[in-house]
């Protein structure tokens, strides 16, 4: 293969997979509605851990992300890690279906995650917080890795941060 041919080719593969990325991110359906539903069922009182935060911080840590998507979050990285790293891993994690963080990470600048609260105290909270943001009109907040995002970006992005999360919950 010519030289030539050869460096267009190993700059055009990486971008090629990025945009396809992003295609495949932008035709999935995340029925974040549908996980609401889920999460009214839940009887609280019978919810158990399987990580490092208890149950109720890992609602509270969901509920404030909802939260900071409408209202701002705290702390951003910088504008170029929105536009690069950032936008990989949304795309990423969007196309493949299924998110993986660091589960025990809060969010930066976020309010310390309060040990006492019950779970069902927990739960409603999260539970209006996804309530508030279905039906929010308004202007939503830049997210703090991933930048500006869409609400159906933003339905992509709660619905697989969540589904996460809740691998770490099970039924006692």
């Amino acid at each position: 293969m010519q030289r030539r041919k050869f460096i267009q080719f190993a700059l055009a593969v990486p971008v090629a997979t990025l945009l396809g990325t992003k295609v495949v991110a932008m035709v999935r359906h995340y029925p974040l509605a549908d996980l609401l539903q889920q999460l009214k069922r839940y009887p609280a009182d019978k919810l158990i851990n399987h990580g490092d935060w208890p149950v109720s911080q890992i609602l509270q840590h969901l509920a404030q992300s909802v939260r900071y998507s409408r209202l701002g979050y705290p702390e951003h990285k910088s504008t170029l890690f929105h536009y690069t790293a950032g936008s990989i891993a949304f795309n990423a994690f969007a196309a493949s279906g299924s998110m993986h963080h660091a589960l025990n990470e809060p969010i930066p600048g976020a309010p310390s995650l309060v040990n006492k609260v019950p779970n069902d105290v927990a739960l409603a909270e999260l539970i209006q917080e996804l309530e508030i943001f279905i039906a929010w009109q308004g202007d939503l907040a830049a997210h703090f890795a991933y930048g500006h995002l869409t609400k159906q970006q933003y339905y992509t992005a709660h619905y697989l941060h969540i589904q996460d999360h809740l691998k770490q919950i099970s039924l006692s």
